[in-house]
């Protein structure tokens, strides 16, 4: 009787081994068929999609298709329904479908990697991890991770240590949270410190922005077209100086950044400190400055930094606030 259940508990192990098999054997497949669908989508609307061969892996615990060599080439959907080029690769991507969480398909990517949009040349990109959450069956918004990602930019690395983005499917509105990023050198640029520990944005893109002509010609359409970003919530911390804001912007003739935002600032002392150390306004200036914000401030309760709501502008490359002229912005080179 031993040996008989023991035949029994055997063959029920078997049976739910090799059912659990046949589940993932089935959700790999359906990785595939996918991968193979967009890409056939992809291709009928011009885009270029190549990868290596698919290899299945993950098992006993979750779907996971390796797609190794991934390049694309194609467009992204801008605000307005236009269409902007761009260009990605990465070593590989892993999909994964997991039992823990089966309404989301989740996108591993390994780097390096690189992106390229409009016309301008690719950034290479690395990262400890970088990944996409893709929802299934639903309107909810992709999700982009990352940690420890450095953009091998022109002036230099741009480190983040910390990357969470909400891409909508509207392609108009966006939310964006960044920590501890580290700016591209030499330090001397930034006068509040090369990092910048939190950045938090919600933000609008309004206006069509044309797929083609380069992107200096396609930003002087979008602002002939009345485009505009609004920065609907900005939070920032950099060095001693804390932001919450409101914005609006645009580009000016020269296609530079003007706008116009409510800002409640908190550390603007040791903030208007390092502008006059940086040598980017005179103490005279930093002196009035600080009378007219004191003036303007408010002690928190329960203590701590003076706050003090103003409007702030961006205007011929002239950092202003209250009216009060604060720092010279550089020029933004944009690709013909």
């Amino acid at each position: 009787m031993t040996r008989c259940w023991g035949l029994i508990g055997g063959a029920v192990v078997a049976t739910l081994v090799a059912a659990h098999g046949a589940l993932w054997w089935a959700a790999t497949g359906r990785l595939a068929t996918e991968v193979d669908a967009w890409a056939a989508g992809q291709a009928q609307a011009g885009a270029t999609v190549a990868f290596g061969e698919p290899r299945r892996a993950g098992y006993p615990v979750e779907a996971r298709l390796v797609v190794p060599g991934f390049r694309y080439a194609g467009v992204v959907v801008a605000p307005g329904g236009s269409a902007v080029p761009m260009r990605a690769e990465a070593r590989a991507i892993d999909l994964v479908l997991s039992p823990r969480k089966p309404r989301e398909v989740v996108g591993e990517i390994s780097c390096p990697c690189s992106i390229a949009v409009g016309q301008e040349a690719p950034v290479p990109i690395t990262a400890a991890a970088l990944r996409a959450i893709v929802p299934l069956g639903n309107a909810a918004a992709p999700v982009i991770t990352g940690r420890e990602v450095v953009l091998a930019l022109p002036q230099g690395p741009l480190a983040i240590a910390e990357l969470r983005a909400t891409l909508p499917t509207d392609a108009s509105r966006a939310q964006l949270d960044l920590a501890g990023i580290v700016l591209p050198p030499p330090e001397s640029q930034w006068p509040l410190g090369s990092r910048i520990a939190s950045l938090s944005a919600e933000l609008t893109l309004r206006g069509r922005l044309p797929a083609a002509g380069g992107t200096a010609r396609a930003l002087r359409a979008w602002r002939d077209g009345d485009g505009r970003l609004t920065l609907d919530r900005l939070s920032l911390a950099w060095g001693p100086l804390t932001v919450q804001a409101a914005a609006t912007m645009t580009l000016d003739r020269a296609l530079q950044p003007v706008g116009a935002a409510t800002a409640r600032l908190a550390g603007y002392g040791p903030a208007l400190d390092r502008f006059v150390a940086a040598g980017l306004i005179g103490r005279g200036q930093a002196s009035l400055t600080r009378l007219a914000l004191n003036a303007a401030s408010r002690q928190p309760e329960g203590g701590g930094e003076r706050i003090v709501e103003i409007p702030i502008a961006i205007e011929d490359r002239t950092l202003t606030a209250a009216r009060i002229p604060l720092m010279r912005l550089p020029p933004i080179a944009w690709s013909p």
